[in-house]
């Protein structure tokens, strides 16, 4: 068993960390609420180029707006955790967590 002692935590690796996990999620949800969308505005009695254009538009906004947008505010987030941690850390001179070496399974043999 080997003992490590986390003093201090990166903020901008942290806040990327956080960040990228946010982007991935609201891109999941993004898909989702592509679909609801478009087959709420498919089944609109709306002409075809309005439906053209606001399909695109809301595709636009799941897929590319909103994962930016979840990045920005994950990172954000994730920077503004870190500093609070970091202040923590400092105050409590550290987390010490214990780390046990595992033994390496080959892949050909797991079922």
């Amino acid at each position: 068993m080997k003992k490590i002692l986390i003093r201090k935590i990166g903020v901008g690796s942290f806040a990327k960390y956080i960040g990228v996990a946010a982007a991935l999620l609201a891109v999941v949800e993004g898909v989702f609420s592509g679909i609801a969308g478009s087959v709420a505005i498919l089944s609109s009695h709306w002409n075809m180029w309005d439906k053209l254009g606001s399909t695109l538009g809301l595709w636009v906004l799941a897929i590319v707006i909103y994962p930016m947008l979840a990045f920005l505010l994950g990172w954000l987030y994730g920077a503004v955790l870190a500093l609070v941690t970091n202040l923590f850390l400092h105050s409590a001179n550290g987390i010490e967590l214990d780390i046990e070496d595992a033994a390496i399974v080959p892949a050909s043999t797991v079922a």
